[in-house]
């Protein structure tokens, strides 16, 4: 993997003084890693020359992350035995003449080698999975099946953390007195363009807390108690949003082309079967309720055809996938979402919902389940970066949410078995069903990245249809500052909240 051209380039990128790309030490990490790593698994002697200079090159690199000047490091190297046969070579590199285009591919170039060594973390597990294929030396197709898909798995895992890696790196670092701000102005851009966002279809979370609708690359996680609704308000956002006038609720999203796919939805559940899935999404979409439903369909009415031209007036999709619980982890999730892209295209992905957290399996065991979650959680995360979609969620709450009278009680603690859900994501509101009326849900804005936070909400929903009636903001009085009006009662979107 380490040829004489390769060492050539990497003393380019790092030494060279005419290029206006940025230098940073995730760059020269980079280039240490792969540089050891190569050496690790050569199987044949580096010849002496190239031994040298990629002796040399890592002593650079390591220099540079401990912020040595290029002139120090030099004069400093010079003195060795060992590289002073470099130093013209070295002062060469310095001064040469080289395309920006050149040091891009460069830079490329060890963005590649890096991943191959994510890629190769396990190799050795690998290759004792298929040393015992070819041999016949396993136990039992049981165990040959297991170990087979943990490494692949695996294998799958260290090449998405490796990207996910390259995009952090991509916005890590920015010297505000001598950077370029373009590449992360453009990004924020990127990042608050509302045509970017996928509206949840509620004023409450497109209005004030959410500013739009869910973001791409954040994780947002609906957590609640049994019965509460976290599955019918994770459906119901999906329905609001694929059935909206897109154009009408994001003046700045292009306007969708009857016969053409803008935005798809991949609804993947762990709880309700596909049956179940399409009955929860004919309903509220068509509000009827189960027996009228079952009447619907066995006087003859097309749900085809109702459904399909529900979601053709804005060019949406809804792709439904139905797992068992506990039988597939968030590596499989991402070969769902290649499979919805081959299908559609990258851009077309409005969200990934997945009902829910807790039933997913982890890839890797571990001793206490509440890591296991945590790791989940992590995982769903890196998915939404590495695809930059939104990844939106429920998980269960403590047994304490049970007894929820009004919205200001609810906090995170109320999270069940791991904080790592909370500290992972990007978004948390807590629901929980009230005590004397089951159509009330009270609901909590515990944590927002890109919103407000510490919002109250409350819902009114109709469980014979699956579907959440309205929404209000409630007010927050423990929040309230000089321009909260005085007086104990708001109104929000034609609600009155006491």
């Amino acid at each position: 993997m380490i040829t004489d051209s390769f060492l050539d380039s990497c003393f380019t990128i790092i030494l060279n003084k005419t290029s206006k790309i940025k230098k940073t030490k995730a760059l020269y990490r980079d280039i240490v890693e792969v540089l050891e790593f190569s050496e690790s698994r050569e199987t044949y002697e580096i010849p002496l020359n190239i031994k040298s200079k990629l002796d040399c090159l890592r002593k650079i690199s390591a220099m540079l992350l401990e912020d040595r000047e290029i002139e120090n490091i030099l004069d400093s190297i010079s003195f060795s035995e060992k590289f002073m046969e470099h130093r013209d070579y070295l002062d060469l590199k310095v001064n040469e003449e080289v395309k920006e285009q050149a040091f891009q591919d460069i830079v490329k170039q060890v963005k590649l080698r890096k991943k191959i060594s994510a890629l190769f973390q396990n190799y050795d597990d690998l290759d004792k999975v298929l040393e015992s294929i070819k041999d016949g030396s396993f136990d039992s197709i049981d165990d040959l099946v297991e170990d087979y898909e943990v490494t692949i798995k695996t294998l799958y895992s260290n090449m998405m953390e490796a990207n996910r890696s390259v995009t952090i790196e991509a916005a890590a670092s920015l010297d505000l007195g001598k950077d370029d701000y373009g590449p992360v102005i453009e990004m924020i851009n990127q990042k608050y363009d509302k045509s970017n966002k996928t509206p949840t279809g509620f004023s409450v979370f497109d209005g004030p807390v959410m500013h739009g609708g869910y973001e791409p690359s954040r994780l947002y996680v609906f957590g609640g108690g049994s019965g509460a609704g976290k599955s019918t308000l994770l459906n119901n956002t999906i329905i609001k949003s694929a059935t909206a006038n897109i154009s009408m609720m994001i003046p700045e999203a292009r306007v969708p082309v009857m016969g053409e796919i803008h935005r798809v939805y991949i609804y993947v559940s762990l709880e309700n079967t596909i049956e179940e899935a399409l009955m929860r999404t004919y309903q509220p979409m068509f509000d009827k309720t189960t027996p009228e439903m079952i009447s619907d369909i066995r006087s003859g009415v097309d749900i085809r055809k109702m459904v399909k031209g529900e979601l053709a007036k804005n060019s949406s999709a809804i792709v439904m996938k139905y797992f068992p619980a506990m039988t597939v982890s968030p590596i499989d999730l991402m070969g769902v979402v290649d499979d919805v892209i081959d299908q559609y295209g990258k851009e077309s992905i409005a969200g990934l919902y997945v009902d829910y957290l807790d039933l997913l399996k982890t890839d890797t065991k571990y001793d206490m389940y509440r890591i296991e979650l945590g790791h989940i959680t992590l995982s769903l995360k890196t998915l939404a970066v590495q695809y930059n979609i939104p990844v939106i969620t429920g998980t269960q709450l403590s047994r304490g949410v049970y007894k929820i009278s009004s919205s200001q009680e609810l906090n995170v603690d109320l999270m069940s078995e791991s904080i790592k859900k909370v500290e992972h994501a990007d978004f948390v509101a807590l629901l929980a069903k009230n005590e004397f009326d089951n159509e009330l849900i009270h609901g909590k804005v515990g944590k927002n990245r890109s919103g407000e936070t510490n919002v109250s909400i409350d819902f009114k929903v109709d469980f014979s249809r699956f579907k959440f009636v309205n929404d209000a903001l409630s007010a927050n009085k423990e929040k309230q500052d000089d321009s909260t009006p005085s007086s104990s009662m708001m109104k929000f979107q034609g609600f009155e909240v006491f």
